[in-house]
């Protein structure tokens, strides 16, 4: 891609990033756009940082930039943690919905764009009756109802540290008794029991722990039987470690330690989730179809004070083991485990049948290649049976997007005005996060979105939370390119209008040197069709350059909803 000429003297940058996936494709990406550049590995003086630092949160040096806000470029905001902490995010939501209702304005957040919920602080077991009395009389309430309900009638909800990643912690539980047993699993051994322990690790060699696997007991249960220890050594013999009881070493597990964390997320479970089979060409051939459940990855970039775009190079990422209802938790034989499996997308936990984990190209695919496949819905009652409720075409695919659009730029609007000190947004400064979502059929019967093209609805969209530092790598060589293009995007959105250079104008829609961006529409139909964005002027919401759409922007510190 050719550059004006602007004898500009090379910019200097810091790049660090702890994966040589990301390191890699951020580096090709300044060189390949701007003009000159003088690049830096190692980490600078804390009093005396380059003009732009792209690096991980660790690496950044913010005294400076803090002080000269017109020379120096992060990419990190200071302070966040409004939106990338989950009860925090929680409760920035509700009490801008809590304005939004008194005066009785629209959010988008309040007609599925977030799942009900609430927020506890404990940090030991025994807390717990006495926030079920407080706090959460509400959920309480359900609990109890839940008590006198078959399986198939019950509530269930999902439990999530606040700061925990990567799946740790994440349980799934609709009885009192339940809630009150994940939280006793969650407490650290006594020292009677530690000893109790290290003397049956010298008889047994191979001891599969029920409180930090993918699977947990219900209440007053014993934990798992002699074919799961069959499947956690066939794991052994794949290459992937099991946490044994007591280990410390590098395990697949999703316990942690209540004490350590204290904050918690309680959300109602999302029913009706859109289902698609992976292999859906392979399994027609052969019979009736699998759904599995999916999250959205949507890539968004958060620049100054404030502006908010949406990637193109948006990802489904898929659970490897076929939906079940929650009902079906309970109901597996004489196995009294709940395999939550089926109900977590997170890529780092995906595993076959034997603990090996799949690869990337089968669980995580661009949101633009679900074209053309069935969108599933598993019915009412036991069983698995799938049932198809359209095609997905284009304009679906077009119509969730712009819903993700919508979501994701009234959560940061959230964020602004009533994120306190949790959001905290300068103008010398950007971010990108991994934002995930759920798409989830409406509810029946009123059906009252349907996109032009056939009888399939478009989705609810609903925020599950922020990430900060996303794992890029999880997207594989298969979409390396693609990534690349995204942060090409970046560097001529929040990098090059920062420091004043001007670039050529040469893909109106494309991001890969002429290429198309994923889903990508014609010049006639894209947002932007028709006007002049070059790098530095204003957008309005809804263009798309770059592979970028704006969906939001605004001011630091607004008065409230407007």
């Amino acid at each position: 891609m050719s550059q004006s000429s602007n004898n500009h003297a090379p910019l200097s940058a810091f790049v660090s990033f702890p994966s040589p996936y990301t390191q890699t494709l951020l580096v090709q990406a300044l060189v390949s756009t701007l003009p000159a550049i003088s690049l830096s590995l190692i980490p600078p003086p804390e009093d005396d940082p380059p003009p732009l630092q792209w690096a991980d949160y660790d690496l950044l040096s913010f005294e400076k930039p803090h002080s000269n806000q017109t020379e120096y470029l992060t990419s990190s905001y200071v302070y966040r943690k409004a939106l990338i902490r989950k009860h925090q995010l929680h409760l920035t939501i509700t009490e801008y919905l809590a304005k939004c209702e008194h005066r009785g304005i629209r959010s988008v957040l309040a007609e599925g764009g977030v799942p009900k919920g609430w927020v506890i602080e404990i940090q030991f077991a025994d807390e717990l009756e006495e926030a079920l009395m407080d706090d959460l009389w509400e959920l309480a309430k359900v609990l109890r109802e839940n008590e006198e309900r078959t399986p198939e009638e019950r509530q269930w909800f999902i439990l999530k540290p606040g700061f925990a990643d990567r799946a740790q912690g994440i349980r799934m539980f609709s009885t009192e008794d339940e809630l009150q047993q994940i939280f006793l699993d969650f407490e650290p051994p006594s020292s009677d029991e530690e000893e109790e322990e290290e003397e049956e690790e010298v008889e047994q060699e191979v001891r599969p722990t029920r409180r930090d696997s993918l699977t947990h007991s219900g209440p007053g249960r014993p934990g798992r039987g002699v074919e799961d220890d069959i499947n956690d050594m066939a794991a052994k013999a794949a290459g992937l470690e099991v946490e044994d009881e007591g280990s410390d070493e590098g395990h697949i597990g999703t316990g942690v330690m209540i004490s350590q964390l204290r904050h918690f997320v309680i959300q109602e479970y999302m029913y009706r989730p859109v289902l698609f089979d992976i292999h859906q060409g392979v399994r027609e051939l052969h019979g009736g179809l699998a759904g599995h459940k999916f999250h959205l990855r949507a890539y968004v970039l958060l620049t100054g004070d404030y502006t908010v775009h949406v990637s193109r190079v948006m990802l489904a990422l898929f659970s490897g083991s076929p939906y079940v209802h929650p009902t079906e938790l309970h109901t597996h034989g004489n196995d009294p485990d709940i395999d939550l499996r089926p109900h977590l997308t997170n890529t780092c936990l995906q595993t076959d049948a034997y603990g090996a984990p799949m690869p990337s190209e089968e669980l995580v695919k661009l949101f633009w290649e679900l074209e053309g496949l069935d969108a599933l819905h598993l019915s009412a009652g036991t069983g698995q049976h799938y049932e198809s409720r359209g095609q997905v075409g284009k304009e679906w695919l077009e119509g969730t997007f712009e819903r993700v659009g919508e979501v994701v730029a009234e959560s940061v609007k959230a964020g602004v005005e009533c994120g306190s000190f949790g959001l905290q947004l300068v103008p010398n400064a950007f971010e990108m996060f991994g934002v995930d979502l759920l798409c989830s059929f409406p509810d029946e019967p009123a059906i009252t979105s349907v996109s032009s093209s056939g009888s399939l609805p478009l989705p609810k969209v609903t925020l599950l939370e922020y990430n900060a530092s996303p794992d890029f790598h999880q997207s594989g060589e298969r979409l390396k390119k693609e990534l690349l293009g995204m942060f090409k995007g970046v560097v001529r959105i929040s990098i090059a209008p920062f420091f004043h250079i001007n670039l050529d104008e040469e893909d109106e829609g494309g991001i890969n040197d002429g290429e198309q961006v994923p889903g990508a529409l014609t010049s006639g139909e894209r947002p932007d069709a028709g006007t002049n964005t070059n790098a530095g002027e204003e957008w309005d919401v809804g263009t798309e350059k770059w592979g970028w759409r704006l969906v939001g922007q605004g001011q630091i510190r607004g008065p409230g909803p407007s």
